[in-house]
Formats: C-alpha cells, structure tokens, sequence
C-alpha cells in the first residue's frame, strides 16, 4: 500500500509519460557513462527489432510478431517503425488488456494493417511466469538519458538527481526485481506489476548497467533469460519518485513499473495468435501448433483441423463420380455407334 500512495503522489511524473516525445527519445537513466553499456545491442540477444517507437519519436512499442503489436493503454495505438519502414495499424484493431475482475490495465494490443508488407520475423516468447525477486532483467526502450545533476534542497536537506535530456536514442540497460506482486492505480487503469529501483553503483543490489526508466519509455520491454532463452517478461508504464523530487528528474532510490506480461499472457494470446499459434490444442488430436500439428502449414494458419484425409476422401469420390459418369457417356456413345452401323447395314 505504501508504495502505491507513492505513485498516487507522484502523478505529475507519471502524467508526463503519457505525453509523446517531440524527437527521436533516449532510452534509460544510468548512473554514468562509466556505467553505461559500450554494445548498441546486447550480446546474444535475438530480439532487439522487436522494441520499437511510434512514428514522429513516440514512446515505445513491443511487435509480439504475426501483424501484432504491444503497448501501455496511455501511449495509444498509431504507426510505427519496422524494419526502417513507416507500417500503419488496422484501425479498429486495438484491445485493452483486462484484469480478472474485468478492469482494464494499462496495455493494450493492436494489429498492423492487413496490406502491411511485414518482415519475417518469429513470434516474441513471453514470460509464463514472473520475474523472481532479485532476478536480473534487460531493459530496453525509447526514453530520456541522464543530463546534467541537479541539486535541491527540501527541509534543510540537500538532494541531488539527474535531469533528463531533451532528446535521445534507443538504449539498453539492466535492473533487478524488486517486487512481482505489485498493484499499479493509475487513473482509469489497475495493473499488475513488478517493480525495479534505481540502485547507486556498487551498492548490494546495483547490476552493471543499472538503469531506470524516464519519459519515453512508456510501453517499452522487459526481458528475462531463462534457461538460455530469452523471453518478454515486463512492459514498463510508469516512473515514480519520492515526495517532493522536482519534475524531470531521477535520482537514485526511485521505482520503474512494468506490467507483468505472465498476468496477462491469456489475454495477449487471446487476441494476437492463430489457434495454429495459441499453445492450444484446438482440434482435439493431441498436437498443439506449428510444427506438431499437421493441420498447421505455418504459425499464422488459423486453422489446426488436418484437412488433408478429407480432401483426399474427396478427391477419390470425386474420381469414382468422374469414373462412373465417364462410363455412363462411354457406353451411351457405344450404343449409339452401334445403332447408326446397325442403320447403314440395312440400308
């Protein structure tokens, strides 16, 4: 409950996630460039196309794969940026991912235009089940970077903080879970959410490239690495800080919220696969998707009933009818030759 009312006072911070950058947006608050990553893309990692922008420098997106795409309620469905090229979404498209109690999350999923040339790519694993406590993550998103430090004083207090830069690049970095259990409140939408704070360098719980998330990041992607498998674990709504921290700033102690993509797996399902890619065993054979199911010609069939026996069993009924009528013709014309020679004998 503390926490929640943190994020309940902070809601000029988080009202501030929701607008969309006016230029290309940096991802991540780190610490400093000493701890920043020197890789553009993080070694071993199959799935950084999947974390894009909406056009115009807009907040984060996540493409799941087969026409579909992934972000916070609050950053909206639009264009986006795939494979360098400008693809629009099938307007109308757009479900807001529902809790159990049947109030909405701030998530939602929307399909790509249907005439959309898309790039091959797999289908995004997600997370069955959530991030552990202290178990590390990758961070990856559109956000603000860290600018220059700042210093305040509150209460014959003095506190420092880095502001956040106006514009930036996609970036990545690295937290540890905090908590899996939590509950966000943010006006319209309740969302189940894990939570990562943003740890000075060196200290217990710091990973190597500590990062936290600042505007921008709205809707971007956390990954978790399970089993030498990387998978979608976390989609990042929302900052929060201390009472009194002044706008546009991070400072080390405050909290990312990400929504627990293993809550609402049923729903993302639900919406975004073919049921020859919906970990459903929709015909009742025993065999579930593509590749084992035979019915499936490719994850984006829609159907995994095996229509081959039938169309087989058609194709020989529908030869012995040719047979049979070819016959029926043969024989008619037979007796008609016969009759005419039969005629001209007589003659």
């Amino acid at each position: 409950m503390d926490a929640l009312k943190t994020v309940r006072s902070a809601i000029g911070l988080l009202a501030a996630l929701s607008v969309l950058c006016p230029s290309v947006c940096n991802g991540l608050i780190f610490a400093s460039p000493e701890f920043e990553p020197l890789e553009t893309i993080p070694q071993d990692f199959p799935y950084w196309e999947y974390v894009t922008q909406r056009r115009y420098g807009g907040p984060t997106v996540i493409y799941l794969g087969l026409g579909w795409a992934l972000t916070a309620r609050h950053v909206g469905m639009g264009e986006i940026l795939l494979d360098g090229k400008i693809v629009l979404p099938h307007f109308g498209s757009a479900h807001t991912l529902m809790n159990e109690n049947g109030t909405p999350a701030d998530m939602m999923v929307f399909q790509l235009a249907l005439d959309a040339e898309l790039p091959d790519m797999k289908i995004l694993p997600l997370a069955k089940e959530p991030p552990r406590s202290g178990e590390e993550v990758l961070l990856i998103g559109f956000g603000r970077e860290r600018a220059k430090v700042i210093e305040w004083n509150e209460w014959g207090q003095t506190h420092f903080g880095f502001e956040w830069s106006k514009s930036g690049r996609k970036r990545w970095g690295t937290n540890r879970i905090a908590s899996a259990h939590e509950v966000l409140a943010k006006g319209n939408w309740t969302t189940r959410a894990l939570t990562f704070l943003f740890d000075p360098p060196r200290s217990t719980n710091a990973t190597i490239y500590e990062a936290q998330a600042a505007t921008g990041d709205s809707g971007g992607a956390v990954f978790v690495k399970r089993e030498g498998v990387w998978m979608l674990a976390g989609m990042m709504t929302s900052v929060s800080s201390r009472r009194g921290t002044p706008g546009r700033i991070s400072q080390y102690g405050d909290t990312t919220w990400a929504a627990d993509i293993s809550r609402y797996r049923g729903e993302i399902l639900r919406w975004t696969r073919t049921n020859c890619a919906n970990e459903k065993d929709d015909d009742g054979d025993g065999k579930i998707d593509f590749p084992l199911d035979p019915g499936c010609e490719s994850p984006s069939d829609r159907d995994e009933r095996d229509l081959r026996p039938l169309a087989i069993k058609n194709a020989w009924l529908i030869g012995a009818v040719s047979l049979v009528v070819g016959l029926g013709v043969w024989r008619r014309t037979r007796r008609r030759g016969s009759i005419r020679a039969s005629r001209r004998d007589h003659d």
